[in-house]
C-alpha cells in the first residue's frame, strides 16, 4: 500500500512541473546570454563546440543547466579581459550547473 501511494505522489509531483527544454546554442538562440535569459527552471543551455566571447550575467532562475556538447577542450567561454566570464549573484540553487567548458580571460569583480 505504502508503495503504490509514493509511486502515486511521485507522478504527481512530476506531472505539476512542465518538461525541461533543451536549448541550443547556436542552433535555436545564436548567443549564450540570450539562452540563459529565455530559459525556464530546469531548463538546459546546449552550447555547440566553438570559442565564445561572453560575459554573462546568470539570470533569477534556479535550476538552469549549461552544458557544453562537447567538453572543455572544445569549447571555451572567453571574457576577453573584461570582467567576469560568469557572473552569478542570486536566483540559483544546488539544481544549477555550469559544466563542460574552459573558462578563461575573466576575474571576479572586486578582486
Amino acid at each position: 500500500m505504502r508503495l503504490a501511494i509514493l509511486a502515486a505522489l511521485a507522478f504527481l509531483l512530476g506531472a505539476s512541473r512542465e518538461p525541461a527544454s533543451v536549448i541550443r546554442v547556436p542552433g535555436d538562440v545564436t548567443e549564450i546570454g540570450a539562452a540563459l535569459a529565455s530559459a525556464a527552471p530546469f531548463d538546459t543551455v546546449l552550447v555547440a563546440p566553438g570559442s565564445y566571447h561572453v560575459n554573462l550575467e546568470w539570470p533569477a532562475t534556479a535550476g538552469i543547466k549549461l552544458l557544453s556538447e562537447a567538453g572543455p577542450n572544445a569549447t571555451v567561454l572567453d571574457a576577453r579581459r573584461r570582467g567576469s566570464a560568469i557572473g552569478i549573484y542570486t536566483g540559483v540553487d544546488s539544481t544549477t550547473v555550469v559544466a563542460g567548458f574552459t573558462i578563461r580571460g575573466g576575474w571576479v569583480e572586486g578582486y
